[in-house]
């Protein structure tokens, strides 16, 4: 019963002309006005080094020095001694001895790395509590050159091997507005602190909007990282394996394109819109799994009304319809991105063979979608296709199809919209993919698209069982 009526739905499916439209042929066109639209571009440009005024404030240092003393800090020592001097001043106490040996670390010193169990406490510790004969490093020896930006804008390469970034020095920042007006450099960039880059260029184009789009990725890349830092409850954090192991993850994040990974890498900076434009196809499977869905409501059809009346089981009827729903889907972004692969020569970067299984992985997010949408109420089909194409529209926008900056500023100014935006989840598993591989980032990708994808397919199930013919 239930392959007969998944065979029955996938006949249908495939000979749906506007659903053949909308998710096959009209990415496809999307695409090719992509390639035409940025290949080009980014070629032109390759070879020719950005000039950019780097400058970096006081902070930026003085806050990258107190994370690394804590970084650099033996507890292990400093504790043992502590539990020494303290065995020491007992015994010498029971012996009726005066005891004039100075504690290894002063009180107050101690209560304060103690109350340490975040990121935000860190950065806000003098260097002076940290004792020098606990330390493996000197973090006064730290100096911009170590900062992870600087360190960011040094190893960036294009595809030949050629520097990115051409650093112009100036006498001062009016020295820098003088360049920035005439035209000598691209633009002024100003380091606060480590999740704090400004940048200040004069007009648009090309070389600003890979400027932006660098600065954007090194800031949610590291706020990702300091995010991680501040969810560690206080053991954790103080814990020496977990912190050295969150700031070398931190350091790698940054590497923005650096050669250093084994992913595969495309250094185009409008490769995003690629990864835009597979996500979007994957979600545009809602509009399908919504009519199917609808189409058993008695309140919708007269085949939902025959459906309705009749003893079937309407929970099995609809489950096979989303099977059918999401092997068309999948189907049709296997297409899609062989297309853009290899008909139009799109470097996606990282495992081709992990691109193609997150694909077909993340198309089910937009299957649970419309099976979602299509059980909220009992509203006429055309106010629920609405509603999903604003889902899919919206969330594409926000994801940064239409403007490649704009998950970047939503990740600084509101996280959580990223969080739950599920184009921005499967872009973030693609761009994982290009500048890791296989990894921490991806897998926390994949388990946001894994979570979101069966929150909304229960959800549907559970209003799917609660709905009648009566009840519509």
């Amino acid at each position: 019963m239930f392959f007969r009526l998944f065979k029955a739905r996938l006949k249908i499916i495939s000979k749906s002309r506007v659903y053949i439209i909308w998710t096959l042929l009209f990415p496809l066109a999307l695409g090719t006005l992509f390639y035409f639209a940025f290949s080009s571009i980014y070629g032109t440009i390759q070879s020719s080094p950005i000039p950019v005024v780097i400058e970096v404030k006081d902070s930026a240092i003085e806050e990258y020095q107190r994370l690394q003393a804590f970084s650099y800090l033996d507890r292990d020592r400093m504790e043992g001694d502590i539990e020494d001097y303290y065995a020491e001043q007992a015994a010498a106490k029971a012996m009726g001895q005066d005891f004039t040996k100075e504690p290894p670390v002063s009180e107050e010193d101690l209560d304060t790395l103690k109350s340490i169990e975040s990121f935000d406490d860190v950065v806000n510790v003098s260097l002076d509590t940290f004792n020098p004969d606990y330390m493996t490093g000197d973090p006064k020896n730290v100096t911009r050159a170590d900062l992870p930006f600087i360190q960011l804008m040094q190893d960036l390469e294009y595809d030949d091997g050629t520097k990115m970034i051409e650093e112009v020095t100036a006498g001062s920042h009016e020295e820098a507005e003088e360049l920035l007006k005439d035209g000598d450099i691209a633009g002024i960039i100003t380091v606060n602190k480590l999740s704090d880059v400004k940048l200040l260029i004069n007009g648009g184009g090309v070389k600003h909007s890979i400027l932006s789009n660098i600065i954007s990725k090194y800031l949610y890349r590291v706020n990702l990282t300091i995010d991680r830092m501040n969810e560690l409850s206080g053991d954790d954090f103080n814990s020496d394996t977990n912190v050295d192991e969150l700031l070398d993850e931190s350091a790698y994040d940054l590497e923005y394109v650096s050669g250093k990974s084994s992913a595969g890498e495309n250094k185009d900076p409008f490769i995003t819109y690629f990864y835009n434009l597979l996500s979007m196809v994957c979600v545009m499977g809602a509009i399908a799994s919504l009519n199917t869905a609808v189409n058993t409501q008695a309140n919708q059809s007269n085949l939902g009304i025959r459906i309705g009346s009749s003893p079937a089981n309407k929970v099995l009827l609809e489950l096979a319809d989303l099977m059918a729903v999401t092997v068309v889907q999948m189907t049709i972004i296997v297409i899609t991105l062989t297309y853009l692969v290899f008909g139009l020569k799109i470097k996606f970067g990282g495992d081709m063979a992990m691109i193609y299984l997150t694909a077909c992985a993340a198309s089910t997010v937009g299957t649970s979608l419309g099976f979602l949408v299509a059980h909220i109420g009992s509203f006429r089909v055309e106010i629920k296709e609405a509603l999903a194409m604003v889902v899919i529209l919206g969330g594409s926008f926000l994801s940064g199809l239409m403007f490649g900056d704009m998950k970047s500023i939503l990740e600084e100014k509101c996280p959580l919209v990223n969080r739950i935006n599920p184009c921005a989840v499967i872009t973030d598993a693609f761009l994982s993919l290009n500048l890791y591989g296989v990894g921490k980032v991806y897998y926390r990708s994949m388990i946001y698209i894994l979570v979101i994808d069966a929150v909304m397919l229960l959800i549907g199930l559970f209003l799917a069982r609660k709905g009648s013919y009566k009840s519509l």
